[in-house]
């Protein structure tokens, strides 16, 4: 045999031998990755103590008030219809015609003169611009 062909054989076993080794490897590896990943589920049992409705009520009535609602039936979906008698017993604090959070009283005097400038002049001044 001569040197150049012996030295493409070697060449080629050794070629198929890494590449087995490698598949192998590989294989593992991917299995070993697969395990660490799994998620573990870990069942937690906790004892769930119930809260007495009176407790749920006195909180409600200190946030609402003891105002009695009655529920309307606003439409014949019963999902839409819950929802809506939910957002009915809300206090939207529109009676009071400002908006909940802070009041104006205790905000900064230039943001006090932003929140109570009289805006008629401006948005006049829009109208009459959108008309042109």
């Amino acid at each position: 045999m001569k040197a150049k062909t012996f030295e493409n054989l070697i060449r080629k076993v050794v070629r198929e031998e890494i590449d087995y080794a490698l598949r192998r490897e590989i294989k593992t590896l991917k299995e070993d990755l697969r395990d660490e990943l799994k998620p573990t589920v870990i069942e937690h049992t906790q004892r769930q103590v119930e809260v007495p409705k009176t407790t749920k009520n006195s909180l409600r009535e200190k946030i609402m008030g003891k105002q009695a609602f009655t529920p309307q039936n606003f439409t014949s979906n019963s999902a839409l219809n819950d929802l809506l008698n939910e957002t009915a017993q809300g206090d939207t604090n529109l009676e009071t015609g400002n908006a909940p959070g802070v009041p104006v009283e205790a905000m900064p005097a230039p943001v006090q003169k932003v929140v109570n400038r009289d805006y008629r002049e401006l948005m006049q001044a829009i109208d009459n611009k959108k008309r042109k």
